[in-house]
């Protein structure tokens, strides 16, 4: 099983890269096509969208992976085609209902956020939804089966589409104003859902022996209710944020154009660089889940201890230094690639970086630990944990983002607590599953806190692109070396799985 987490891990990472490599060239000239403002609007538009998909679809998706990965194990493949079916009638249904009330109440809840001429880009999301999940329910099918192909292909077909498709509406359209310059990205991101829903249909039709029979009812429901809603948390606690954020601000002295131009700093710009690190810690966490279910179908529980072990340190090694590294470029970063609309934001960007940067970490961890919980069976527990992070989250945001010094701040801090209870509720419910070795997870914070300030040095000596090229090959260097004893074993098992050798590890 640790040979299938590594390879379906493998191909989401390497999709990953190419989804955020077009999702950061994406946001950089939306940015600049759209203006900071623009981008506050899109983002805050963007935290519904992601609410109500993750409703209709994600509870779905990790539901489908677990029960037909525990169908594998038991060789029921009779049932699989009835949790197919169950999943479509379930997703889709929601995606429809969802669909109705964005129609209904597309200008209402774009007054409520403060952005009536967002309202347009809602009725959008009424056609985009139902897509987004039949694309949410193929993919938990295709990871149930360990196929992780299908969802890396459609992802990178869902961002290479917003990416065409999804600027040139913005250009086109927006000369007639910032909402339509938003409306344009959104139609984008509609093209690139049809796209990716014609290529899992196709996908689908190649799975054969599928009886779509009425058996595991009851099964699919215990599993994915309680994931759609513990799944929902999230992004429930982000959207409620994108609805009173602006007037939260606003009682810390801040006006709406600068709260909201404020907000897409920290969504739109820090965001949208710091969340490339997240493609490990989600890869991890997919091919995880499979595995995971497998081994607790078979009753395995010591093989669960060792590939929860083995993934967590392989993710921790790549991840660390990622999202150090961004933090340490990030000053010279930012007026680089936002030339236009950065300008006196780049002191206050670089403080939610190192804010952010610790929410980053601590997101991994816990979409990890959430993971190797549901794949445990205890969804009801996984719907616990993130209903108490989600109202810790809300509850720190309504209390001090109205405050002068902490105001936009809050956002990341918020989800450094939010991380933070969830991994540690997870942490006691999971008791000694989860056994780490003390050496293999203190190498790399002090590796990358070397080399955070070896590239800070660098970099106040030298500006430029070829200094920031510089410091990241400088920084890669230092990190190698520092953590060589991680380093060397990683290069092994690479070198042996290339030459097609079992790895034998101490």
């Amino acid at each position: 099983m640790k040979n299938n987490v590594g390879n379906g891990a493998f191909i989401l990472i390497l999709s990953g890269i190419i989804c955020k490599f077009f999702g950061g060239l994406f946001r950089l000239p939306l940015t600049n096509i759209i203006g900071m403002e623009g981008i506050g609007i899109f983002q805050m538009v963007m935290s519904i969208y992601s609410l109500a998909l993750v409703f209709v679809s994600g509870g779905v998706t990790n539901a489908l992976s677990k029960l037909v990965s525990s169908a594998r194990a038991r060789g029921d493949y009779k049932v699989v085609g009835s949790y197919l079916r169950y999943g479509l009638i379930f997703s889709l249904g929601l995606g429809g209902l969802f669909a109705i009330l964005f129609l209904l109440f597309s200008r209402p809840i774009a007054a409520v956020q403060g952005i009536d001429e967002g309202a347009n880009c809602y009725l959008l999301i009424a056609l985009i939804l139902p897509l987004g999940a039949f694309v949410g329910v193929m993919r938990g099918l295709m990871q149930g089966y360990n196929n992780m192909t299908p969802t890396a292909v459609s992802q990178i077909i869902e961002q290479v589409a917003k990416f065409g498709f999804g600027l040139v509406f913005a250009y086109l359209l927006s000369g007639g104003g910032v909402a339509r310059g938003v409306f344009g990205a959104f139609l984008g991101i509609l093209t690139s859902e049809v796209l990716a829903s014609v290529y899992l249909a196709y996908c689908g039709l190649h799975i054969k022996n599928l009886d779509f029979n009425k058996s595991g009812k009851r099964e699919f429901f215990v599993a994915s209710l309680p994931l759609s809603f513990g799944g929902v948390i999230v992004p429930l606690a982000h959207a409620i944020e994108s609805l009173f954020i602006i007037s939260l601000l606003t009682k810390a002295g801040l006006s709406k154009n600068v709260a909201t131009s404020l907000y897409g700093l920290q969504t739109g710009v820090v965001g949208a660089i710091l969340n490339f690190p997240l493609i490990i810690s989600v890869a991890v966490a997919v091919s995880l889940l499979p595995n995971i279910s497998f081994l607790v179908a078979k009753g395995d529980r010591e093989g669960q201890k060792v590939l929860i072990e083995k993934s967590f340190l392989a993710m921790w090694y790549i991840l660390l230094p990622l999202v150090v590294g961004i933090m340490a470029i990030a000053g010279g970063l930012y007026p680089l690639i936002y030339p236009g609309v950065i300008g006196g934001y780049n002191k206050i960007a670089m403080q939610l970086t190192y804010l952010s940067g610790l929410s980053i970490i601590l997101t991994a961890i816990m979409q990890f630990l959430l993971s190797i919980l549901q794949a445990n069976g205890y969804y009801s527990y996984s719907f616990a944990f993130s209903l108490i992070g989600g109202v810790g989250k809300i509850a720190f945001l309504f209390i001090f983002a109205p405050l002068h010094q902490i105001s936009i701040y809050s956002i990341a801090i918020s989800n450094i607590v939010l991380s933070l209870i969830v991994s540690i509720c997870v942490l006691i419910k999971l008791g000694s599953l989860i056994k780490l070795p003390f050496f293999d997870c203190v190498l790399p914070i002090l590796s990358v806190a070397i080399m955070f300030m070896i590239v800070k040095i660098f970099l106040s000596l030298m500006t430029g692109y070829l200094a920031l090229l510089l410091a990241v090959i400088l920084g890669m260097a230092t990190y190698f070396i520092l953590s060589l004893p991680l380093t060397s074993k990683y290069f092994k098992m690479i070198l042996d799985k290339f030459a097609g050798r079992n790895v034998k590890e101490s």
